[in-house]
């Protein structure tokens, strides 16, 4: 790793959440994905780079793809799009538990898709929603979800104000984290929740894969904290951190998980030996390391790589 705060002045290039110009580069991302954005892979896309804040700790890609190609893209997702792994996620129950003692029983559920998690909580909240793919906010709409935005920079202030507020798998594709959570809790009741899951950078997996890591390959994802980044930020957002809690992208059995940590530990050490000069190129045209060496990833959703956060408005 290099720390280069020069090269970020002279660039421009700052925190996307604090403003720092002491970024520290981790290297060049990868591309796990057939396409970018929907775009053929060729020359001209640049996957950009990973960097990371001496000053709050996030991780961040640079350049991001602009906010136009994210919205073509969230904007053009079928609604047979599936992310919920069957119905019911672990992270569901905690949401559930989470808003029985909220202020209001009203929710909004930022990037909602389908509207799968409200319908979860059943008919005893009024269930709102912001969804970009417009198939899948007419799904949700369906279901009885209310649509009242199709972006957070569409929502207004003087709109309504809610007991809680969900992230599932979203912090990750805000281009400036923290003043969307802070546009959010001004949309919160005083006392109301906002409830966050997503991917931790100091988890063991991500730390053992560097920038092989999945979560950070996938274009769409831009930003990505730690617990430490929401000690940092709950005070800059209005917000006490009530808790937070390790876990699992979903529920997995043991074999499953066995089965995901060796073909990720075998895929990250050809890796780090390709890198190695002194490493014989007469290795890689064995037949097991050349089948590793074309996997175009591995996926690592096992892992206990997230965290559930819960932070309340101050009153």
């Amino acid at each position: 790793m290099s720390t280069d705060p020069g090269m970020g002045q002279s660039s421009g290039l700052t925190c996307i959440a604090c403003d720092s110009h002491k970024l520290t580069s981790l290297g060049r991302l990868p591309v796990y994905t057939s396409d970018f954005l929907g775009r053929d892979l060729d020359s001209s896309i640049d996957p950009g780079t990973l960097y990371e804040c001496e000053s709050c700790a996030i991780r961040f890609r640079a350049p991001q793809p602009t906010e136009d190609e994210l919205m073509k893209y969230y904007q053009g997702m079928d609604v047979a799009e599936c992310w919920q792994h069957g119905p019911e996620r672990e992270v569901w129950r905690y949401i559930k538990e989470e808003v029985q003692d909220v202020p209001e029983r009203s929710v909004l559920d930022v990037g909602c898709f389908r509207g799968d998690m409200l319908s979860y909580l059943g008919n005893g909240f009024e269930r709102f929603g912001v969804e970009p793919s417009k198939e899948a906010a007419r799904e949700a709409e369906r279901r009885g979800v209310t649509l009242i935005a199709d972006r957070i920079e569409s929502l207004s202030d003087n709109g309504p104000r809610f007991g809680a507020i969900t992230l599932i798998d979203v912090a990750e594709h805000l281009p400036r984290p923290l003043e969307s959570l802070q546009r959010l809790t001004r949309l919160l009741m005083p006392g109301g929740k906002l409830i966050i899951f997503t991917g931790s950078t100091d988890a063991l997996s991500w730390r053992l894969a560097g920038l092989d890591y999945y979560y950070s390959a996938l274009p769409e994802h831009v930003a990505f904290v730690r617990p430490s980044w929401f000690h940092w930020a709950a005070s800059r957002m209005g917000c006490d951190l009530v808790s937070i809690r390790r876990m699992r992208y979903r529920s997995s059995s043991w074999r499953n998980w066995i089965d995901e940590s060796l073909k990720n530990l075998l895929y990250i050490g050809y890796h780090r030996m390709r890198r190695l000069p002194f490493v014989p190129s007469i290795l890689f045209k064995m037949p097991l390391v050349r089948r590793i060496g074309q996997w175009r990833s591995c996926w690592w959703t096992s892992a206990k790589d997230h965290i559930f956060v819960v932070l309340t408005k101050a009153a």
